[in-house]
């Protein structure tokens, strides 16, 4: 018996681990908390039911299992409405199909479910551990009661609930703790992720995380690169210095999100290069953000630390696909190509297409 308990609270132990790798690689599809609800309620019912089917069998001829922990943690570390379905699912399991291991009556069962779900509301301000506990003990005294009545012999029904209550209790503070070690770990992990993938300086995403960007992007769809550079920007540092200069493109990062907002997907690619990524953009509808974006960087104005005040202007280059280019691929070449001939016709202006009578050079003036 005690060689099927330990497999018993294994089988939970990976059941918690391979749930919680599949949420997260799920999390995309996941946003809705009605989805995670019903994702989580559909898994914590079908991990009850194979829990439930390699029940713990004792001498007695009496069966348990930890059904009812994995129910538990749902209602603990999802929600309320993921532990309704979750119950529904095993309840139907149990009380329908032929190979559900009999641990106690469907109308008991439906009492334990209905009693942890009150218990859980009164305590839920509690500790996770503290609170699993006392979820275990309510379900473990509901089992002894029903013991009692269906054996009639309570040094029988003792033993069986002693034993019960030993695996439960310790299944659920053990579950706690890998739950929190992973969603502790997740977290760093997604910290680290978005550190890795955000420019320092302005917030914005940084090149390797704008060419995975590029590389998401549906190939169905109208997708608008511009690049843009601030014009003499060099010339600024020399004069200002480079601190100035990193309030410039802390500027100029803020005025790209008011411009732009949701629409685009903004990044600093480095120095003074900025990239924008327009979904389900046209050239037309591309060519009119980025000149209101020309146009209000063009009339604001910046203080410097002496007093003084100072204005900029960038140069755009844009690219359209499907309009201009036969691949998503091609897109930041091209868009790289226009702000090159942005710069040659004098600056502080939008190109989105070759001029023939200039030479467009393989690597672009800075």
């Amino acid at each position: 018996m005690f060689l099927d308990m330990i497999v018993l609270f294994s089988m939970l132990v990976a059941f918690l681990y391979l749930y919680f790798q599949i949420k997260w690689k799920m999390e995309p599809l996941l946003q809705s908390r009605l989805y995670e609800s019903i994702f989580g309620g559909l898994m914590g019912g079908f991990i009850s039911i194979l829990l439930n089917y390699y029940a713990v069998g004792t001498h007695h001829e009496i069966y348990f299992s930890l059904s009812m922990v994995a129910l538990m943690l749902v209602l603990m570390f999802n929600s309320s409405q993921a532990y309704l379905v979750s119950s529904g699912v095993f309840f139907g399991w149990a009380a329908l199909s032929p190979w559900a291991i009999a641990t106690v009556s469907p109308g008991v069962l439906l009492t334990v479910m209905a009693s942890v779900f009150i218990a859980y509301s009164i305590l839920k301000k509690l500790g996770d551990y503290v609170l699993g506990i006392s979820l275990v003990l309510v379900v473990v005294i509901l089992y002894f009661t029903t013991l009692v009545m269906n054996t009639g012999d309570p040094a029988v029904a003792m033993e069986v609930a002693f034993y019960y209550f030993l695996l439960a209790a310790i299944s659920m503070a053990l579950s706690i703790s890998l739950i929190d070690y992973m969603t502790r770990s997740h977290r760093l992990f997604r910290q680290y992720e978005e550190e890795a993938s955000i420019d320092g300086l302005t917030g914005l995403y940084n090149r390797r995380a704008f060419d995975s960007k590029v590389d998401a992007l549906d190939s169905g769809k109208n997708v608008s690169l511009m690049i843009l550079d601030i014009d003499f920007f060099k010339s600024f540092n020399d004069r200002f210095g480079h601190p100035e200069g990193d309030k410039i493109l802390r500027a100029v990062s803020r005025k790209m999100q008011s411009v732009v907002g949701e629409a685009g997907i903004l990044s600093r690619n480095g120095g003074e290069e900025f990239a924008i990524i327009l979904k389900g953009k046209t050239r037309d509808e591309a060519f009119e953000i980025a000149e209101r974006l020309r146009t209000t960087i063009e009339h604001s104005r910046y203080i410097m630390h002496n007093g003084e005040f100072v204005g900029i202007t960038i140069s755009i280059g844009l690219a359209s696909y499907p309009e201009q280019v036969d691949r998503i691929g091609k897109l930041y070449k091209t868009a790289d190509e226009h702000l090159y001939i942005a710069k040659k016709l004098g600056r502080n202006q939008v190109c989105c297409e070759k001029q023939k009578d200039l030479i467009v050079a393989d690597t672009p003036h800075t």
